[in-house]
């Protein structure tokens, strides 16, 4: 170290000096006042956390026109309230004044748990923002704000409301602390500047000291009256060299210390000391010298004072940080010599990587450039991202830094965007960037008849607003795809279509977004096609294989002549179908019947088919020496699908038994046809009625001549069994309601169904129970309602008659809402799993979901707690698979007491369902390949499956192959099965007719080739089992290999060799008792064995312990299981629901169970008490105990003044909620303060309990804290007192714009001030402009906002209609500029923008604008001079249901220059 002599003199004089320069009351002034302003200047507003985690957006207050620092917590001042803000004193002083302002903050405020060093940084940083003009000067004022509270003591409440530095937000606090470390190496190196001058003049002679400039120097500090720990300060103090006379000798220790101090700088996180740290000395905040690190790292400072020494690094060693933060050490000598140490650690330079993704996959992306330039220092550079994404300097300074995307490679789009990142010493700093691909184009090209793809069609794509052009054509998907097409606009051009497609003339445009595909559909109608049909005239069913002749004449011959196009014949549908005909006559002659028919009169029809149409022809073939069964409802004489019948042939007189000539299935009309029988005497019996009928008709006899006019009919009716249907409807409008579960039981209290009485009420609000017995009395019971009803549990009985629905009607007062159903538009059944979006007629989301509900297994949801005479706009944003999505809205009003229901319709698609089986065991085969075709040959498409260019498909793992969206005769043939199997010829190929709203279902079976086939079953009810191991082995005693049966209950060995084997259970499936025996079987050669195996369920106990006085379960009480000769089995414990369920594989027989110790707050019962088990069945029980109870009791208190209703603090509130949980979480009260402030629970088992406020009293909010009880003895009340701080809100917004415009010209306006004042969360917060009449908007400048969220902007168009959306998913951090020009947006021609609403959602208190939204448009041409424009735009939000709102106008009134017509003079 240099010698102290000089530096020691210097302090000396200038102490000496400071006395001699303060004069007694120059330039001194002062003044007081009352109340703090809050700042406008958005560029100090700043988001910060409460110590409880709530945000909210800080904003300095203003004293005396100067900006000042929150001292202490700053509790409360987040609320802002005028209570609060006028609650302050002030005092500002200037000159000598200042000082006296200063003391006061030192005594009074958190600057008096600052050391010597702590106060003059924080005097000198204020004084550098207070004349500091940097862009981030916001940024900065929060680090000293930090600063300030990071050396103080009280940092708040660990999950309270107070915020005191300690909890910054932690993506901003490294931000902070990079500026701390900034401004202090500022004043650092300002301090070496004056220390170097100083001793310049000192090696002179000349005393110079660092004193603050008086004539410029003052400070203000407020102090609150009424609120501990609350104060504001700011101090102006700038810093100035003055020098003296020539200083006396003076001795080399004025001051006469034997203090030793010695500096250890280390590298961090070892003890290795580092040499040539610079460092600059200061002695109580005064700088006295400087020094450097020797080799050890060390620093001493000899016979030093007692005051506060400092230690401020300037300079690091090669490789290593500064640290600027000073490290001090008081020296106390009074009682003589002492060693003191000081410990300064410096950390490597940091590292910063830059990460570039895609934004939608999260590839990286190489080669994107970007560029790099420090905040707080001088360093800058690019760099470029290697093949992983990234690129990473290392050991760069550390600091504040912007990073900015520069250039990114194709196919992306730069986002141009910056980001801010703090680097801390001795750490790596990840910044990543995301940028979209250039977006895609889709052209899909469809049937608008059926919707299938047409390939082959060519289109031209132009960009509007830029230069992109090109043409491309449909393939086989009936699709093009263009990626890598610029942003803009489009103009989509069909320009050649195929020879049986008619070109569509009109083009559609469309706006593509950066990394978003967009698709434009069109749809065309293909040339005409002839049809004809073949039924059978009696029954009217299809008829296959009659054949025709077709013949053509052209619409333009001279001669008529007919062209001979060929014979046909009828397919099983009775369909022949011509496609892409061409426009003209056609002559259609059946030329044979179908065996079994006669052709009936006429056998030819003509028709003339013109462009564009279809026709349909007809014809009736006469059955043959027949038999036609009718199948009827008895009842209603309708005909009934689904029986079957057997016809047998007696010979030529009557009697029985008989030949059976074969079983018949009853078509969908009702019939059965039987052609071409010989002559004699049958037998029609009825072998199977349809579901829910009873065959009640005895065997018919027909006599057949056996001539072919011989056709006789035969009727069978049948009787219905007796049915019950229960009908749910609304109370107050009569509509059904769905999900309403009842009991269903007879007289004698038997269940009803196969789920124990259980049945729930269909999208039709009905039940329906069919097959029930004549005679018996059915008793219904609903037990619940639907979300949205009350419960009406009153029973209704009623007998069952024969043949005969047996109807009861059950109603529900609603408690008000809107029930939403979606149902099949051909079958009205209802869909389930169908997405939707709900808002009101503002745009806000309804429910909790941001408007999102989805229909249940009933097809419906209900909307509830909306307020009476909400207006709602229901929109399907998701149909179910198979179903074509319907996307009209559809508007309803939120009626009191009422349920308005609104009820949606999908068209479903037509779909294929190819299933491969097991023939044997019917499990799934996956991997089976089949070809799937047209009937004309042609290739079947599809979404899903594997499609080759041969159309070959394969199951799946279900054995499936599923095609959608499908029409027309599909032929279907096996072409590969898999190892193991082998192809049934019979069924190798199927055809079937799949209509647009129909799924056919073709099935196929394949036999095992051979093997060992084992299957694993209940031997009560035959149910296949899983899960079950076996070994199998061959007679000699070798293992072929352990199994387990399937979820099918099979093991199947197909490639096992033929011979003796014996099969063994190793581990039975859960809930069955090990099978122990061997079991034998043979295999032989081309057959498959199979070995059936049976297993018994085990037995089990279900307890269920309970409250005795309300029944609900207790948690926590412990039993012992003993066996019939008391031997203990096992010790159980009751769950949170109360139960224990024993399942230790018990046999039957008889057990004892004790209770050996009771649940917290219970009564034991020692009682042993008897059980007996059945096999294979669970015995339960039910097992009270007596509670002992006491009580929680809360006082409710208001916090504060409030200024709503005029409460003082302390004030009872009455309207509390609090809810009470037990040690489960199960609520087991909800209790409501009185007017007394006082809300008292039931009578609770002692036990430890959770209390937490749900719902605060009107103009309060609730307080988060969880409060804990413990009742702990009979009789018990265990008192809380909670407070509730009284809620301030508001919202703002100011409208500005031109005063005067002309005609034609541009018009700007802008939104400042936008924001939610209010110290609580808003719902629903959005802002609004209302364009005037005569203004034609062009862009909109989305501005920014002060909290990170997401929002969208949606508009409206000639005042009326719903709102359609212009952008989502948008960023309040990023300003957008969006394209509005009419064109962009997809105006029509009469179509103008008069809203335009930001929808931004909750938003928390102090959610605030920062860059200024704009609207740029043009005025209207034509107007008038004088014309006013009047703008008006609003502001506001949701608390508590209370709509919040402001409201803010602009005039501008339209100067026209009036053109005067000049009077004639006659030359």
């Amino acid at each position: 170290m240099k010698p102290m002599k000089k530096r020691l003199l210097s302090l000396l004089l200038t102490l000496v000096t400071i006395l001699s320069l303060l004069p007694t009351a120059a330039f001194a002034a002062s003044n007081t006042g009352s109340g703090l302003k809050i700042t406008t200047n958005q560029a100090y507003w700043s988001t910060r956390l409460l110590a409880n985690g709530t945000p909210y957006s800080y904003r300095p207050p203003l004293v005396d026109g100067k900006l000042v620092y929150c001292m202490d917590s700053g509790l409360g001042y987040h609320y802002a309230t005028a209570s609060y803000l006028n609650s302050f004193t002030w005092t500002s002083g200037t000159g000598a004044d200042a000082d006296t302002v200063l003391q006061s903050a030192l005594t009074n405020s958190g600057l008096s748990e600052m050391d010597a060093a702590t106060v003059e940084n924080v005097k000198w940083m204020m004084t550098y923002l207070n004349d500091c003009k940097a862009s981030n000067v916001g940024q900065l004022f929060m680090a000293v704000q930090t600063y300030v509270w990071d050396h103080q003591s009280y940092k708040g409440e660990p999950g309270g409301d107070g915020d005191a530095g300690g909890y910054a937000n932690a993506d901003t606090y490294d931000l902070y602390l990079s500026l701390i470390d900034s401004l202090l190496a500022k004043k650092a190196a300002e301090d070496a500047e004056f220390q170097r001058q100083i001793e310049e003049y000192a090696a002179q002679g000349i005393a110079a000291t660092i004193v603050e400039d008086e004539s410029a120097r003052w400070a203000v500090y407020a102090i609150s009256s009424n609120r501990k720990n609350q104060s504001f300060f700011n101090y102006y103090g700038p810093r100035k060299l003055v020098t003296g006379e020539p200083a006396p000798d003076q001795p080399e220790q004025p001051t006469g210390g034997t203090g030793k101090i010695v500096l250890k700088k280390t590298a961090g996180g070892t003890t290795t000391g580092l040499a040539g740290a610079r460092f600059s000395i200061y002695f109580n905040g005064q700088i006295v010298g400087s020094d450097i690190t020797n080799a050890q790292g060390e620093i001493y400072v000899e016979n030093a004072a007692t005051g506060l020494w400092s230690f401020v690094e300037t300079a690091a060693p090669d490789g290593f940080c500064v640290d600027p933060t000073p490290k001090s050490v008081y020296v106390d000598v009074s009682e003589g010599d002492r060693e003191y140490s000081v410990a300064a650690t410096n950390y490597e330079l940091p590292d910063m990587k830059i990460i570039k993704r895609d934004a939608m996959s999260g590839k990286p992306i190489v080669g994107t450039v970007f560029s790099v330039k420090s905040v707080t220092g001088s360093y800058s550079t690019s760099v470029t991202t290697g093949t992983d994404g990234s690129a990473t300097l290392s050991a760069i300074p550390a600091g504040v830094y912007v990073v900015r995307e520069e250039s990114v490679p194709e196919p992306y789009i730069v986002t141009n965007t910056e980001q801010t990142v703090a680097l801390r010493p001795g750490k790596t700093s990840e910044v990543t960037f995301v940028d979209y691909e250039k977006p895609g184009l889709e052209i899909v090209k469809k049937n608008i008849a059926n919707g299938e793809p047409i390939e082959g069609v060519t289109y031209r794509i132009e960009q509007i607003d830029g230069s992109f052009s090109t043409s491309a054509t449909t393939d086989n998907h009936g699709r093009i795809f263009l990626d890598s097409v610029p942003v803009g606009t489009f103009k989509v051009t069909e320009i050649n279509v195929p020879n049986h497609v008619i070109l569509c003339p009109i083009p559609q445009e469309v706006a593509l977004k950066a990394g978003e595909t967009s698709t434009v559909t069109f749809f065309n109608a293909l040339k005409p096609s002839l049809e004809i049909r073949k039924v059978d005239s009696v029954s009217g069913d299809p008829v296959k294989g009659a054949k025709f002749q077709i013949w053509y004449g052209s619409n333009h011959t001279d001669t008529g002549e007919l062209n001979d196009l060929g014979t046909y014949f009828s397919d099983a549908s009775g369909k022949i179908i011509l496609p892409e005909i061409k426009d003209g006559w056609y002559k259609v002659t059946e030329l044979e019947p179908a065996s079994g028919y006669a052709i009936k009169e006429a056998a030819t029809q003509e028709c003339f088919i013109s462009g564009g149409e279809s026709k349909v022809l007809t014809f009736e073939n006469t059955p043959l020496s027949a038999i036609i069964i009718r199948k009827v409802d008895s009842e209603s004489g309708q005909p009934l699908e689904g029986a079957w019948f057997r016809i047998r042939y007696l010979g030529g007189t009557s009697g029985t038994g008989g030949m059976v000539v074969g079983e018949y299935r009853t078509s969908s009309n009702g019939t059965i046809v039987v052609t071409g029988l010989k002559a004699g005497t049958y037998i029609c019996e009825e072998i199977s009625a349809p579901d829910g009928y009873v065959i009640t008709d005895a065997a018919e006899t027909v006599y057949l001549s056996g001539k072919d006019q011989d056709v006789i009919t035969v009727t069978f009716g049948n009787d219905k069994m007796g049915s019950l249907l229960i009908v749910k409807k609304d109370a107050v409008t009569g509509a059904p309601i769905s999900d309403v579960e009842f009991f269903i039981t007879d007289s004698d209290g038997s269940v009803i169904g196969t789920a124990n009485g259980k049945y729930v009420t269909d999208s039709a609000g009905t039940i329906r129970i069919d097959g029930l017995t004549p005679g018996m009395t059915v008793i219904a019971r609903e037990v619940r309602a639907k979300d949205g009803y009350i419960l009406d549990d009153t029973p209704q009985s009623i007998k069952i008659k024969r043949n005969a629905v047996m109807t009861l009607e059950f109603r529900n007062q609603p408690k008000g809402g809107v029930l939403v159903k979606k149902v099949d538009a051909m079958t009205n059944a209802p869909i389930s799993d169908v997405e939707f979006l709900v808002t009101d007629s503002d745009g806000n989301f309804i429910g909790n979901a941001n408007g999102k509900f989805v229909t249940d297994s009933a097809g419906t949801f209900t909307i509830t707690d909306v307020a009476p005479g909400t207006t709602l706009i229901i929109k399907e944003t998701r149909a179910k698979d198979g179903y074509i999505l319907d996307d009209t809205p559809q508007t309803v009003k939120v009626k009191s007491n009422e349920v308005v229901t609104v009820e949606f319709r999908n068209q479903p698609k037509g779909n294929l369902i190819v299933v491969k089986q097991d023939s044997v065991t019917k499990a799934p085969l996956e991997g089976v390949r089949f070809k799937i075709v047209y009937a004309n040959g042609s290739y079947v498409d599809a979404d899903s499956g594997t499609l080759s260019s041969t159309g070959l498909y394969w199951t799946d793992k279900e054995g499936k192959i599923t095609i959608s969206g499908i029409s027309g005769t599909v032929v279907v043939t096996e072409v590969e099965t898999i190892p193991g199997y082998t192809i049934n010829e019979n069924s190798r190929t199927q055809t079937v007719v799949v209509d647009p709203n129909d799924t056919q279902t073709l099935y196929f079976y394949n036999t095992p080739a051979g093997g060992l086939q084992i299957i694993k079953s209940d031997e009560s009810s035959g149910k296949r089992i899983s899960g079950v191991r076996f070994e199998v082995r061959k007679v000699n005693g070798e293992i072929v290999g352990t199994y387990t049966t399937d979820s099918d209950g099979v093991i199947y060995l197909p490639e096992i060799e033929s011979g003796w084997y014996t099969v063994t259970e190793l581990k039975a499936a859960p809930d069955y008792l090990l099978d122990t025996a061997s079991h034998r079987i043979e295999v032989k050669d081309g057959q498959t064995a199979t070995l059936e195996i049976t297993n018994h369920k085990s037995s089990r106990i279900l307890l269920h312990k309970v409250d005795k006085d309300t029944g609900k379960g207790i948690y926590g009480a412990v039993f012992l299981l003993y066996d019939s000769n008391h031997n203990p089995i096992g010790e159980y414990v009751t769950d949170q629901d109360g139960y224990i369920y024993a399942d230790d594989e018990l046999a039957d027989g008889r057990y004892y169970l004790r209770e050996i110790k009771a649940a917290d707050g219970y009564v034991l019962d020692p009682e042993l008490k008897t059980i007996y088990l059945r096999y294979g069945s669970t015995t339960e029980i039910e097992w009270a105990n007596t509670p002992i109870r006491g009580q929680i009791q809360i006082v409710k208190k208001s916090a504060d003044y409030n200024p709503t209703n005029g409460l003082p603090a302390g004030s009872l509130l009455e309207g509390a909620v609090f809810e009470i949980y037990d040690k489960a979480g199960n609520v087991v009260d909800t209790i409501r303060t009185d007017r007394n402030g006082r809300a008292t629970s039931k009578l609770l088992p002692l036990s430890r309990y959770t209390i937490r406020e749900v719902c605060a009293p009107a103009f309060y909010s609730a307080n988060p804290t969880a409060m804990t009880a413990y009742l702990e003895h009979e009789g018990q009340i265990v008192t809380f007192e909670v407070t509730n701080a009284s809620v301030n809100t508001g919202v703002s917004v100011k409208k500005t714009g031109p005063s005067e415009v002309m005609p034609n010209q541009p018009i700007r306006y802008m939104f400042l001030q936008i924001g939610n004042n209010s110290n609580v969360a808003l719902d629903s917060f959005c802002w609004r402009d209302t364009l005037p009449a005569q203004v034609t908007v062009n862009r909109l400048a989305t501005g920014t906002y002060n909290q990170a969220q997401n929002y969208k902007i949606v508009y409206k168009v000639n005042g009326t209609g719903a709102y359609r959306t212009l952008a989502d998913n948008l960023s309040t951090t990023k300003n957008y500029v969006l394209d509005m020009r009419p064109a962009v947006i997809g105006l029509a021609a009469n179509e103008r923008v008069t809203e335009i609403m930001f929808v931004f959602g909750t938003v928390p208190a102090g959610f605030a604008q920062v860059e200024t939204p704009a609207l740029y448009g043009t005025v209207c041409g034509g107007l008038s001079n004088g014309t006013n424009l009047v703008n008006s735009a609003d502001v506001g939000g949701l608390y508590n249901g209370q709509w919040i709102q402001a409201v803010s106008r602009w005039l501008t009134t339209v100067y026209a220059k009036n053109t005067m017509a000049l009077p004639k003079t006659g030359y």
